[in-house]
């Protein structure tokens, strides 16, 4: 068995650490109906609300992902925000796309299958208690970070992408803030 190998009865090895930012700016826009969104592009893996959320990742082993964590006041706005998407594309038509965290942590974590087993994403079996662990852990994690602002919130709202580098000149930044389909321009903030 190779060092560091995930066994039945372990928690899965460390992940590599969380790439440093590749091209950091400071993006904000005002929704359709009113909400005001700001956030850095990508979040440095470092930022307070990315705290236990990396924690997990690097526990069961996962591959590292950049982040947005998008300021939501919604304070003045007349509907949910519904973060579903952020985009950064350049001027050759690469895109890079952050969408909700809550569905990156359900990938990364540990299924129970119809056999009555318990298996990492990658189908490394693992036993029974560690895996419902995991499982606990990551439900937590989900409850605990919103995709959704109501009227009258403030709150953050945290997305990923598998993507670690983004495009090396970002032309146009996209927010879906109300589910799918409808993006709306950010702007940088300065």
């Amino acid at each position: 068995m190779a060092p560091g190998a995930i066994t039945s009865t372990t928690i899965p090895r460390s992940a590599p650490a969380s790439p440093a930012p590749a091209q950091a700016g400071s993006y904000r826009l005002t929704t359709v109906s009113g909400a005001e969104i700001s956030f850095t592009l990508p979040t440095p893996a470092s930022h307070p609300a990315l705290e236990a959320i990396e924690a997990y990742r690097g526990k069961i082993g996962a591959d590292p992902v950049s982040y947005v964590v998008a300021q939501v006041d919604n304070r003045k706005g007349t509907a949910p925000v519904d973060m579903y998407m952020v985009s950064a594309s350049d001027d050759q038509g690469r895109e890079v796309s952050f969408s909700r965290v809550t569905d990156v942590i359900q990938s990364w974590g540990p299924t129970y299958s119809y056999d009555f087993k318990w298996t990492m994403g990658d189908g490394t079996p693992i036993d029974e208690a560690v895996g419902a662990e995991l499982r606990r852990e990551a439900t937590g994690l989900q409850s605990a970070n919103a995709d959704v602002a109501e009227a009258g919130e403030q709150t953050h709202i945290v997305l990923a992408s598998a993507e670690a580098e983004l495009p090396a000149k970002v032309t146009r930044v996209t927010v879906q803030p109300s589910g799918m389909g409808v993006d709306e321009e950010a702007r940088p903030a300065s």
